[in-house]
């Protein structure tokens, strides 16, 4: 009997605890309800008081600015004429140069014609300029192709076609490059002795030497 009764005051305490949570949330929802017109007008209120103070705000730091003129005194004709004379004074002491209309139009004419020859130097180094960026990037394009390009025993087909450039320098180490292996391929056998597969061919630039006027580039013969 002593656990029942144990049992049934923890269930009553544990409905009562219930019942007051939910009848609080009712009461506190119900006040907010009621208040909710009051809390509206009231951040109205700080919202209008916030834009008023601004406003006042404003006017003070104008009323400031010009507060420093109201303290001027207006000038007298005396006053006037006394500055007048010290204006004249200073023109007749400092006269400005004077030009005439024809010396003016040649003047401006000669202006306009070394502005006209300026812009189009400028006009024309900048085609050089972009001439030069771009050969140098077809030169290391071609460069990098020949670097990357397979042996003369592993082309086939119309891969050496993709190499041909019309970039000189190029075209001239592409054919060094050739006649040097042609010259290795063609010694006796007995200067290759010692030679292993990853070794450079050395060639002589005075066997090797290249004639650019007869060199086949890019695809035409020079005349």
């Amino acid at each position: 009997m002593g656990q029942v009764e144990k049992y049934n005051r923890e269930m009553e305490e544990k409905s009562a605890l219930i019942i007051q949570k939910h009848w609080r949330g009712y009461r506190e929802r119900k006040n907010f309800r009621q208040q909710r017109p009051s809390l509206t007008e009231y951040k109205a209120a700080v919202t209008l008081q916030r834009a008023v103070l601004k406003f006042l705000a404003k006017c003070r730091k104008k009323k400031k600015l010009f507060a420093s003129w109201h303290g001027l005194q207006e000038l007298t004709d005396a006053r006037r004429v006394e500055l007048k004379q010290q204006v004249d004074d200073y023109v007749k002491r400092h006269p400005g140069s004077q030009m005439s209309d024809a010396a003016s139009r040649e003047l401006h004419a000669q202006a306009q014609e070394r502005l006209q020859h300026y812009f189009m130097g400028r006009a024309i180094e900048e085609r050089a300029q972009q001439h030069r960026e771009a050969l140098m990037a077809q030169i290391s394009t071609n460069i990098e192709q020949l670097m990357k390009a397979p042996s003369l025993k592993e082309a086939e087909g119309k891969e050496p076609e993709q190499f041909l450039s019309r970039s000189r320098p190029v075209a001239a180490k592409a054919k060094q490059a050739h006649l040097t292996t042609l010259k290795h391929i063609q010694a006796p056998w007995w200067k290759k002795l010692g030679e292993e597969a990853g070794d450079e061919i050395d060639g002589s630039k005075d066997e090797l030497s290249i004639d650019l006027g007869t060199l086949f580039i890019g695809g035409t013969k020079p005349p």
